[in-house]
């Protein structure tokens, strides 16, 4: 019925949530650490920072690209448990009882991840498709955060 459309809810917020606060955290960071980095010389902002110039558009969203791709990985890491256990919960069918059968759909998502833990292994069964997720994943934050960054400029410019 429409409630199967809620299936995976409660993991889904268990993994968005410390997502998106680990990702902007982690954004924030790696943009400080490259925008204040002296090795990168003409690739980064300090360098256009002490010569007196503008930083070219080029540099800000390289940086933020790098950043978005770093945050994202790091976010995705440690995310993937809860992805996991959303995307088993949103498998079940209520009515059968294979191996994603009732007895899991009727737990909460820490005892999803203790069983898992217990059949599958921690590493091995916990992050099961984290390869598949990062790929996707980490070229999309990256990806939209240097969007986003040169959308900023430009309007910022046109403004």
């Amino acid at each position: 019925g429409p409630l199967a459309l809620y299936r995976g809810l409660g993991p889904m917020v268990m993994r968005d949530v410390p997502f998106s606060a680990l990702y902007f955290l982690g954004l924030e960071t790696f943009k400080n650490i490259l925008s204040d980095s002296s090795h990168l010389g003409a690739w980064g902002a300090r360098h256009y920072r002490e010569c007196g110039m503008k930083t070219p558009t080029s540099v800000e969203v390289a940086e933020a690209f790098v950043s978005g791709a770093a945050a994202g990985s790091i976010a995705t890491i440690l995310t993937t448990p809860f992805d996991l256990v959303k995307t088993r919960r949103q498998m079940v069918q209520r009515e059968e009882s294979n191996t994603f059968g009732r007895h899991r759909v009727q737990q909460g998502i820490f005892g999803h991840m203790r069983q898992i833990v217990q059949e599958e292994g921690f590493f091995s069964g916990l992050w099961r498709g984290n390869q598949t997720r990062m790929i996707k994943v980490a070229p999309g934050c990256a990806i939209m955060i240097s969007c986003y960054e040169f959308g900023k400029i430009c309007f910022d410019d046109a403004m």
